[in-house]
């Protein structure tokens, strides 16, 4: 739940900035800052299989 808030404050501050950008005919830095957020949401959503798979394996090894 508290990451879906930062998510939705994270996309209103970028919309915000987009809005301000394209005003000043800066459009494509905006679009490259969206695609920095998109990749990291899509990088954590792939690297959270391999982070669960180690804490599994500590969590096996320890007795």
């Amino acid at each position: 739940m508290r990451r879906r808030i930062i998510i939705f404050l994270t996309l209103s501050v970028i919309l915000m900035t987009l809005v301000f950008l394209y005003e000043r005919q800066l459009g494509a830095v905006s679009f490259f800052l969206l695609a920095i957020f998109f990749f990291t949401l899509a990088f954590d959503q792939l690297s959270d299989p391999s982070k669960k798979k180690r804490k599994q394996k500590m969590k096996q090894k320890s007795p």
